[in-house]
């Protein structure tokens, strides 16, 4: 069963094994599979800018999609997607 997290403008749903990021108003849709899913947050004034995008093979995260969280958000965000960084760190990549 899927898994949602809404923050802002963006739902992200968890499915498994595929992480689809939704906008209110734009109708493209960003879908990472978990082989190849990065995050990266980092504190800003009044919480903290979240980077999700595809790594690439030095570990930088390329085609990020900004998102500003306060620190409650944060910490339902990383609930949200610990299922999900567990599976990427089970998996090997060719």
């Amino acid at each position: 069963m899927a898994t949602e997290f809404e923050v802002g403008d963006y739902i992200l749903v968890q499915d498994g094994r595929i992480l689809e990021i939704f906008h209110r108003t734009l109708s493209s849709v960003k879908r990472f599979h978990v082989a190849f899913l990065g995050v990266y947050a980092k504190p800003r004034r009044n919480g903290f800018k979240v980077i999700i995008g595809s790594k690439d093979g030095n570990d930088q995260i390329v085609n990020g999609l900004p998102l500003d969280m306060n620190p409650e958000e944060l910490e339902r965000f990383r609930e949200f997607m610990a299922p999900l960084i567990a599976a990427r760190d089970h998996t090997t990549s060719p």
